[in-house]
């Protein structure tokens, strides 16, 4: 009867695969790809010729160098004349004060409060006199408090203002000029001197100023923007260097025809002294006989335009070749997918189910990758109702049959106040919370080489080193504990928010014993499963149940303290009766080795839903130090064991007499 149940179903599923119909085949693809090839070639010649239009590249090219252009001299000339504007009004009311000379103007509030708003200004010199006698003299105006920011000394501002015997001259018979002076003072300075008329004495001011408020107008580099002065001097520019040595552009050709140009403002193209064709816009300032000019050159403009000639000409070369060798890739298209499906197979058969192959082909091998997608989901599906550790073991051939003796580390779990928690939740309501809770506590356990053995409605049974170990009891004792740790920084995130009927705060115990047992397939033909066995196995469970008359939430043995404890902080806890004998029990507290911690902490930020602050606060150095402190952290109340040293909780427990803890 099972012969002929396999045979009708293998007819059915011949009988389904005859009835696909293919709807693109392999002919016809070939006929459409020598189509397209062809269509392709010609319709990209047509698209790339069309495009290529450099005359509207420029024309945008020169509109952006103007605007820029434009902008930029705006705000140069702002700040020049803020300077000039404010200076002026400094001198005259200095000059409306009516002191006899300049030296007391100087020390007055009306110099501290100029300085006070005009940072950027280091010093003003004035070739006459502000005071009711025209005495004729010089006075300079220092702000200490900007030599110093600078690093200036006043000699050497005085030393440069003697040199200026020509430039005072020219500004007292009305010239207005602007000099870069950062070479000579060693910072970023221009010095503005301006015509200025005191009483019947034609005077001289020059003005000291910082570079600082024209760095962000001259810092584009696409565009580079220069400031210059009449004789071609660099004032300001995006190059500090070039400010630095007081470089001069006036042997650049486009720069002596706008300096000898009338033109206020213009747009047009030069070359420069390597013949590099450059659009440049320039725009001449109403102060200090200064221009501002913006360049960029040709060869930019038109990067984009050569870039895409020449990857038409690669494109129409790669076309030609693809045209002659069409057939070859196509015979390959097969090949590569055939090959994809081969490798498909060897994941499957290795254990790894999520394929990512593409199945909207629909020719025969776009079905046939289709029907492996659909395998691949089935075999995902699968793969949730059994352990994939078991199953990846038995896969390799070392999954030993029958029982094999273990020294192993046993983990229980259990979510406290359960019953009440579910009769307040309905049905779907229970499997949604439990799902995302059990989601958070495999993780913890898979990320430590743990295995999950089984969940008991929501208890949770795991062992590390059982299936697989690390080769270290120890090691396998500790990943057990620090899992346990996991849960609790977990849990505590879990929880935030939580705390209504629907949402109550979730508290779990865990009890950890390592011992010999007893690992193997246990059941029948038809169901078996691979599970743990002994009595390290039971006592693990009943360690689990200390934790509610002790108010712990991590409780280890005295064989898991003996394999581990020296990684932990722990606190020791009243002994219990086990088989008539007395065995210690130690909460967990916080792990000691930081090296170990560090490790736990590294899981922990890779933990989907986590909180790094709660995280910190559970673990590590920030964490719980004592018993006390992860019964604060947890809101867990301090029991007291000296009432529950009864003879009916003894009983009931089989808790010995209670250390004083």
């Amino acid at each position: 009867m099972g012969k002929l149940k396999k045979e009708t179903d293998r007819s059915t599923g011949q009988e389904q695969a005859a009835a696909v119909t293919v709807q693109f085949p392999i002919g016809v693809k070939l006929v459409s790809i020598i189509s397209l090839l062809l269509i392709l070639f010609l319709g990209l010649i047509t698209v790339l010729v069309s495009v290529m239009v450099s005359r509207d590249v420029q024309l945008t090219a020169e509109d952006t160098n103007y605007t820029i252009n434009k902008r930029t001299a705006l705000s140069a000339g702002n700040t020049l004349e803020t300077v000039y504007s404010n200076v002026l009004f400094l001198l005259n009311n200095l000059t409306a004060l009516n002191r006899v000379d300049l030296l007391e103007a100087m020390e007055s509030q009306s110099v501290d409060y100029f300085y006070r708003y005009n940072q950027n200004i280091g010093a003003v010199f004035v070739r006459g006199a502000v005071g009711r006698e025209n005495t004729g003299r010089s006075e300079l105006f220092i702000n200490k408090q900007f030599m110093v920011a600078n690093r200036l000394m006043g000699a050497r501002v005085e030393a440069y203002i003697n040199t200026q015997v020509e430039a005072v001259s020219l500004a007292r018979e009305g010239e207005f000029l602007l000099f870069n002076v950062t070479p000579f003072l060693e910072s970023a300075m221009m010095e503005m001197i301006f015509p200025w008329k005191n009483g019947d004495i034609d005077s001289a001011v020059g003005v000291f100023f910082s570079l600082d408020s024209l760095k962000e107008t001259f810092s584009d580099t696409v565009n580079p923007s220069f400031l210059i002065n009449g004789l071609g001097d660099v004032l300001a520019g995006p190059d500090a260097e070039m400010v630095a040595i007081g470089a001069n552009m006036s042997n650049q050709p486009f720069v002596k025809n706008i300096l000898e140009s009338g033109e206020q403002n213009i747009q047009t193209t030069y070359q420069d002294e390597e013949g590099q064709d450059l659009f440049v816009a320039y725009q001449r300032l109403s102060l200090g006989n200064a221009v501002a000019i913006t360049i960029i050159p040709a060869k930019t403009v038109f990067e984009g335009i050569t870039a895409t000639t020449r990857r038409t000409i690669y494109l129409s070369a790669g076309i030609l070749i693809l045209s002659i060798v069409f057939i070859l890739i196509f015979a390959r298209s097969l090949s590569k997918p055939l090959t994809e499906l081969t490798q498909a197979a060897k994941m499957i058969e290795e254990g790894y189910y999520h394929l990512d192959l593409k199945t909207e082909k629909k020719d025969e091998i776009g079905i046939l990758a289709g029907s492996f997608m659909s395998m691949s989901r089935g075999l995902i599906s699968f793969e949730k109702f059994t352990n994939k550790t078991l199953t990846r073991l038995a896969r390799s051939g070392k999954l030993v049959t029958g029982g094999a003796d273990r020294k192993a580390t046993i983990f229980f779990s259990d979510i406290r106040g359960f019953t009440a928690i579910s009769e307040k939740l309905k049905p779907d309501e229970i499997v949604e919370f439990l799902n995302d809770y059990m989601d958070r506590m495999v993780y913890c356990v898979h990320v430590t080489g743990g295995v999950v053995d089984k969940f008991i409605g929501d208890a949770v049974m795991a062992h590390w080193g059982a299936v697989e170990s690390t080769g270290s009891p120890e090691q396998d004792a500790l990943n057990c504990v620090k899992s346990a740790l996991m849960m609790r920084a977990s849990l505590r995130a879990f929880n935030r928010g939580r705390g209504e009927d629907k949402k109550p705060v979730i508290k779990i115990g865990c009890g950890i014993n390592s011992g010999d047992l007893v690992a193997g397939q246990i059941g029948s033909d038809e169901r078996m499963e691979y599970t743990v066995i002994g009595d390290a196995v039971s006592f693990a469970d009943r360690t689990e149940t200390f934790n509610k008359p002790f108010g712990t939430e991590i409780l280890i043995t005295e064989s898991t303290w003996q394999l581990c404890g020296d990684y932990l902080i722990t606190s020791e806890l009243p002994s219990v009766t086990e088989r008539g004998k007395k065995v210690r029990m130690f909460a967990v507290v916080n792990m000691r080795d930081p090296h170990e911690t560090d490790d736990l902490l590294r899981c922990l930020d890779g933990m989907p839903k986590t909180n790094r602050k709660i995280t910190r606060q559970c673990v590590g150095t920030d964490g719980p130090q004592t018993l006390a402190e992860v019964r604060t952290l947890l809101g867990t109340p301090t029991p007291d064991l000296s009432k529950v040293n009864t003879d009916e909780e003894e009983k009931k427990y089989n808790i010995s007499t209670p250390l004083q803890t």
